[in-house]
């Protein structure tokens, strides 16, 4: 099996790099008797001159160790539900979550392309026999537009999912940690001594995410004696803006979290100076240039993380649902934005919230892995 003849053999990385093709078979596996200083260097130069993980020589080798016959699996599938087939570019978090996806199985050597169940006359046996007789066997399961079960012959594929909306089958998934997050939200606004801190949040949009979010704020608010029931607002299906201006004329709050981006703009509406008279923190900022506090979700390596999961499932050669499903959780990045107050009178809640999060590195970026 040949690879690609713009691919820098073994041999031309080890005479850049200095050191022997046994170092360099390793290091590109990751290989734990190469020092990581040391593996990193290599790797660095393998990607310069062009090196990429062949997945079908990877798994070719595998089945062999394994006493299997190899069998080709370069396609991807990245699956999409709503009533039209490019619903879900209209979610900035789904846009984001598909381009560090396709940048990550790039980089292994395989290839994301879209399906959507609408072609399958929204059938999962039909799209699951579609996807099967193209000999696509990795599937990823974008967030579904609503909370929903998802059957299908997952026999036939290595599978994983970002989001929590996949009810059944229980697949393994990658996620924000939003919990994690709510509390940093709420840690930072203390800190800047405000003390009535609410949150307006519908409960639809709560359940999409298994109700973290609720639940980091009331175990944050409660931890540091300021929890108030009248703080938060939660309709059924959606934060609109003269129910919210109610909430706060009769509440009180000095600063709020929240999902809508126009709360800003209906606070100053109201006649509210943000952040002096209200502050705000977003809990899935649309960008990280500052312009609105809060948490900025790394999407990106989200849709990453959920490939390294099928990945790796492929060249264990595991299909179906899973026995323990794995759920990998990616830190969002807190973004320090115009709407929150730049006086900090508690460093102590700044420096607890600051472990909460792992805050470094830029937001935009996922995480290479190499592959065995």
């Amino acid at each position: 099996m040949r690879r690609n003849s713009n691919t820098p053999s073994l041999g031309r990385i080890a005479e850049q790099a200095g050191v022997s093709r046994a170092a360099v078979s390793m290091s590109l596996r990751n290989h734990p008797r190469i020092p990581s200083s040391t593996r990193e260097r290599i790797q660095k130069i393998a990607k310069e001159l062009g090196w990429k993980p062949n997945p079908l020589l990877a798994e070719a080798m595998s089945a062999i160790r394994a006493g299997q016959p190899p069998v080709d699996r370069v396609t991807l599938a990245w699956i999409t539900t709503g009533p039209r087939r490019d619903d879900w570019q209209s979610s900035n978090f789904d846009v984001r979550c598909h381009a560090g996806a396709v940048e990550r199985a790039e980089n292994a050597g395989y290839r994301l392309e879209t399906f959507w169940m609408g072609d399958a006359n929204n059938n999962p046996d039909r799209l699951g026999d579609i996807l099967y007789n193209r000999g696509i066997v990795g599937v990823l399961v974008a967030p579904l537009r609503e909370p929903d079960n998802l059957p299908m012959q997952w026999e036939r594929f290595a599978a994983a999912t970002v989001a929590h909306t996949l009810i059944s089958p229980r697949l393994h998934s990658a996620n924000d940690n939003h919990a994690a997050g709510m509390r940093v939200c709420v840690a930072r606004l203390h800190a800047c001594n405000r003390r009535r801190v609410g949150l307006a949040l519908s409960a639809k949009l709560d359940h999409r995410v298994a109700d973290l979010w609720s639940a980091g704020y009331l175990l944050e608010t409660f931890e540091e004696g300021l929890a108030d029931p009248k703080l938060l607002h939660r309709p059924e299906e959606e934060v609109d803006e003269a129910n919210f201006i109610r909430w706060v004329k009769k509440a009180k709050p000095d600063a709020i979290i929240g999902t809508k981006c126009q709360i800003p703009e209906w606070l100053e509406q109201a006649g509210y100076n943000v952040p002096k008279d209200i502050a705000y923190a977003g809990l899935d900022l649309n960008s990280s240039n500052g312009e609105t506090a809060g948490i900025f979700q790394d999407a990106r390596a989200i849709g990453a993380s959920a490939i390294d999961m099928i990945a790796g499932q492929l060249l264990r050669h595991e299909r179906g649902i899973p026995e323990k499903p794995k759920t990998s959780i990616i830190d969002g990045h807190w973004i320090q934005g115009a709407t929150m107050p730049k006086k900090v009178h508690n460093q102590d809640l700044i420096d607890r919230a600051e472990r909460l999060l792992y805050n470094s590195g830029d937001p935009e970026s996922t995480r290479p892995v190499v592959y065995d």
